[in-house]
């Protein structure tokens, strides 16, 4: 379960929202029809913009609203948003960051671990070889780098404790 979005990122989904809505109006006018004839009819303005951005979210990620979603759901909200308002290079970005987001989370988790117990990154590179065939950290999956992650942890926890109680010598 990711993390809920924060009072900054609600902020600015709906300011991107109340944009698009904004935008997509003005288009229809341009068009001569009636922006959703009937589905906002009757609506204040601003009724009108939230019940567009619940639209939009449910569009994008399938959740009721904002309220509901996740960090997971972050950059796919923003990036449909985006396409919306026409900005399709920066939509296509957050669509790729949202679809590679668990890959780069494991990737960093790697890292830190191997910089806490002062492995060089070449060392998870090996484990990850010898426990995928020859396949190093770019050619596996994120399921192969999570099984990385927790060896370089185990190890480095391993090495801590050994380093803590030193084997007495024999007489």
């Amino acid at each position: 379960m990711s993390a809920p979005l924060t009072k900054g990122q609600k902020r600015y989904l709906s300011q991107l929202s109340a944009r698009a809505c904004n935008r997509q109006a003005a288009l229809a006018r341009g068009r001569g029809e009636v922006f959703a004839e009937g589905k906002y009819a009757g609506l204040a303005v601003s009724a009108a913009e939230a019940q567009y951005r619940h639209d939009e979210v449910a569009r994008a990620c399938g959740k009721a609203g904002l309220r509901c979603c996740s960090q997971d759901d972050y950059k796919l909200v923003e990036g449909h948003f985006l396409e919306l308002l026409g900005h399709s290079g920066a939509a296509l970005n957050a669509q790729v960051r949202a679809l590679t987001e668990t890959r780069r989370v494991i990737e960093y988790k790697i890292t830190e671990a191997c910089r806490e117990f002062g492995f060089a990154l070449s060392y998870a590179n090996k484990i990850c070889c010898s426990q995928n065939h020859g396949n190093g950290l770019d050619a596996v999956d994120e399921k192969h780098l999570w099984q990385v992650f927790y060896t370089v942890r185990n190890r480095g926890l391993a090495r801590r404790r050994k380093n803590l109680h030193p084997m007495p010598m024999a007489a």
